[in-house]
């Protein structure tokens, strides 16, 4: 089932960790652009035949954008499918895993509506995220999670699963804190419940909060003593 965000983006979702009653959201997002007939799919999950019939309604999808490559998903079914132009970010050619059309840059506005937002040093050392201004929507894939029982973050609020994967923690603060500069009232992420509004308050409280960074410090740090490799593995 499709869930409106606001006036041109959607979500479908699908439920994971139910079975340790711990259910969380992982999330795909449609926009459409409505005065040129073109409907993208962003990072996205497989579609029910339900939802087939909801998107189908709203138009035929025509592209496919991914916040980071790791967000493949569905695209190569729906390219085929639906005969979609799939876009990547040009720093994420070089390892594509799938045929894309063409490349986009940080600061490109897609379409005249979409945004990109370049977001380094966070969750993976290149990623973006897709800003639409005139909805005051900014969606993102693995930068951070929204609400997720499975780690304890409540719904309204972000945070990351797992911060020993954070490439490194200033960096990545200085990273999100960049974002402040966007005027946006929604944050959709790649997993876990969005923030639909009074997100961009939400985001400065958990950017500018000292214990919050302190406290993700100690995890990090837990977390490489637990795994010694992912240490290794952000010198690479």
């Amino acid at each position: 089932m499709l869930t409106r965000i606001s006036s041109t983006v959607h979500m479908w979702s699908e439920i994971h960790g139910a079975a340790r009653n711990e259910p969380y959201l992982w999330n795909s997002y449609l926009i459409q652009v409505k005065d040129r007939d073109i409907l993208i799919l962003v990072d996205p999950l497989p579609l029910s035949d339900e939802e087939i019939r909801e998107v189908e309604e709203i138009g035929e999808p025509t592209h496919i954008i991914l916040t980071c490559n790791w967000h493949l998903r569905e695209s190569l079914a729906f390219k085929h499918k639906w005969e979609c132009e799939v876009l990547l970010y040009e720093n994420h050619a070089g390892q594509a895993e799938i045929e894309f059309d063409c490349t986009f840059q940080d600061r490109d506005v897609l379409w005249g509506l979409v945004e990109v937002i370049r977001v380094p040093d966070v969750r993976h050392r290149e990623e973006v995220g897709f800003y639409l201004k005139s909805d005051g929507v900014l969606i993102v894939g693995d930068l951070m999670s929204g609400g997720r029982k499975d780690c304890g973050i409540p719904d309204g609020e972000l945070g990351f699963k797992d911060p020993a994967y954070l490439v490194d923690l200033a960096h990545a603060r200085r990273s999100l804190k960049s974002l402040l500069h966007l005027e946006f009232n929604a944050l959709c992420f790649g997993h876990g419940t969005p923030i639909r509004s009074g997100a961009k308050d939400v985001l400065r409280r958990f950017v500018e909060c000292d214990t919050t960074w302190e406290e993700l410090g100690r995890r990090r740090e837990e977390g490489f003593r637990l795994n010694p490799e992912l240490r290794d593995l952000h010198r690479t």
